[in-house]
């Protein structure tokens, strides 16, 4: 298995070129037609799995604006680093108020929310009770100008009375790719 890993790991940061197949799709429970998707190139272990599922979740949650159900998936401790301000954010309450007030900038500055988070390439690394997962996500918008954007990501999460929890996100700049 980890002869497998470092294989993946390798081939994700230097060689991925393989067209992913799309894994999951999950339909927003919303009025807004928000999507969450996954794909890649490779199956995944049992418990690489169970920490894309949060992964997944997440990213759902924030694509639903549905701050409660994100709250569920970070650790208290939580850290990312906001490029904006160029300022770390600490504590589960102020990436939720971080994550809306983006949101509610983009919104206006686009006038069209999002329409759909897709999860690309997926690499999950775990170590006992810690995990990183590395991959790309793609945003679309809509509205007069559709266009679709991508930021390379990196999360670490930690298990924590069973549960895996976000414990650090650190996303690049979005990039308009189409």
């Amino acid at each position: 298995m980890k002869n497998t890993i470092t294989n993946l790991l390798l081939s994700l940061l230097f060689l991925s070129t393989a067209s992913p197949a799309i894994a999951g799709e999950l339909l927003s429970d919303n009025q807004k037609s928000s999507t969450c998707a996954i794909s890649c190139s490779q199956p995944m272990e049992n418990t690489c799995d169970t920490i894309i599922a949060v992964l997944k979740a997440t990213t759902k949650a924030v694509a639903d604006k549905d701050y409660v159900e994100l709250a569920k998936y970070l650790d208290e401790n939580c850290t990312t680093y906001d490029v904006c301000t160029k300022k770390t954010v600490v504590g589960r309450e102020n990436i939720i108020a971080n994550v809306k007030a983006k949101i509610a900038a983009e919104e206006k500055r686009l006038k069209v929310p999002a329409i759909s988070f897709t999860i690309d390439q997926p690499f999950a690394k775990i170590n006992g009770d810690k995990a990183v997962v590395t991959f790309v996500l793609k945003k679309e918008v809509g509205g007069v100008n559709p266009a679709i954007f991508e930021s390379h990501v990196t999360d670490v999460f930690v298990k924590r009375d069973g549960e895996w929890k976000k414990l650090h996100y650190c996303g690049g700049d979005w990039k308009r790719v189409k």
